[in-house]
């Protein structure tokens, strides 16, 4: 009988199982552009015053901007309406964040909270240079 189980015991730990082989599935590679937000960093940080800062800016509006790449925009824009000192520059800022925050597919919810906190700044400011 111990010779049996031994015997059986053996048969089973010495067969081949052989388990079919899956194919990893294949990853999927997206092509992308260069986003807008940083193309629009890259220029804005190239200029060396306002008047480069404002050709940038102008050239930018003329350029289509996908909702995707909206938020990061809005938030660039904003940064550097907080550094800009020249008037010009501001408004043109002001006038794209108004144009942006009309765009298909955009929720201008996310970026909200900043433009307040800019404008009450803004405010502050104005009021201790008058």
């Amino acid at each position: 009988m111990a010779a049996h189980l031994k015997k059986r015991v053996y048969e089973e730990f010495s067969r081949v199982v052989q388990i079919p082989h899956e194919e990893a599935p294949a990853k999927k590679l997206r092509l992308s552009r260069p986003s807008k937000s940083a193309a629009l960093h890259i220029d804005l940080c190239k200029a060396t015053n306002s008047t480069d800062a404002l050709q940038y800016l102008l050239q930018f509006a003329r350029k289509p901007v996908e909702a995707e790449s909206v938020e990061g925009v809005v938030r660039i824009l904003l940064e550097h309406y907080y550094k800009e000192t020249d008037n010009s520059v501001r408004l043109k800022i002001a006038s794209l964040l108004g144009l942006l925050s009309k765009t298909q597919g955009f929720s201008p919810d996310c970026i909200v909270d900043d433009a307040i906190n800019t404008l009450n700044t803004e405010s502050k400011m104005h009021l201790h240079t008058v």
